[in-house]
C-alpha cells in the first residue's frame, strides 16, 4: 500500500507526509532550514524503496516580510552549527514525541532517520540522545554544533549504531567523527 497522509494523529505537533508500506521500515526525514515536507519528502531516496518513510517539517515558518509568504521552516534560532537552545529544545522535543510514538508502533522498534543540513544536525543530536531506538542515521551536509557541551544531552554509548555522515561540514568534521566514534557509532561514507 502507497500513498501519502498528512498529519496522521499524533502527540507531536508537528506536520508529517506518511508514504510507502504501513509494514516498511520507518524512517524519519527531516529538512534542512528553510525548507517544506516536499524537501523531507525528497529525502527518501535514502531510505530505499520498501521503507515507511515519515516526512517531517520543522516546526518554525519563516515568511518573506509582510506579504506572508512562506519562506520556508527551520528547527532552530541561530547558526548550523549553533543552534539557539531553547528553541533547539522545543524541536527536539517534537522530534523525541514523534521518534518514541512511531518507535513503538514500528514491529522493530526502531527507526532510521535522514537529515540535511539543519535536519542532520537534528538527526545526530537524536542519535544521541534515543540511541537505542534507531537502526541508522544518514547526516547529509551536517555536523554536531559547536556548542554540543551547552547541550543537556548526556552522552552515552551509540553501540555500534550506523551513522552515515554524507558531505559531512567541514568545519566540524574532526569533533564530529571524534565524538561520534569515542562513543560507540559505526561511521559509514566518510
Amino acid at each position: 500500500m502507497r500513498g501519502g497522509r498528512m498529519n496522521a494523529r499524533s502527540a507531536s505537533l508537528l506536520q508529517t507526509r506518511r508514504t510507502g508500506p504501513i509494514e516498511g521500515q520507518p524512517w524519519l526525514l527531516l529538512h534542512d532550514r528553510y525548507g517544506t515536507l516536499d524537501d523531507s519528502s525528497a529525502l527518501a531516496v535514502h531510505s530505499g524503496p520498501d521503507a515507511r518513510t515519515i516526512a517531517v517539517q520543522a516546526p518554525r515558518l519563516q515568511t518573506t516580510g509582510g506579504l506572508g509568504h512562506t519562506h520556508g521552516h527551520y528547527w532552530y534560532f541561530g547558526a548550523k552549527l549553533t543552534p539557539e537552545l531553547s528553541t533547539l529544545g522545543d524541536a527536539l522535543f517534537e522530534l523525541e514525541t514523534l521518534l518514541l510514538e512511531i518507535a513503538s508502533m514500528s514491529r522493530t522498534e526502531r527507526v532510521g532517520i535522514i537529515g540535511g543540513g539543519e535536519g542532520g544536525v537534528m538527526a545526530l543530536l537524536l542519535a544521541l540522545l534515543w540511541p537505542e531506538k534507531l537502526f541508522e542515521v544518514v547526516a547529509i551536509d551536517a555536523g554536531l554544533p559547536h556548542n554540543l557541551s551547552d547541550i543537556p544531552i548526556e552522552q552515552r554509548s551509540l553501540g555500534g549504531l550506523k551513522l552515515s555522515l554524507i558531505n559531512p561540514d567541514t568545519d566540524s568534521w574532526d569533533t564530529t567523527r571524534a565524538v561520534l566514534t569515542d562513543i560507540g557509532a559505526v561511521l559509514q561514507g566518510t
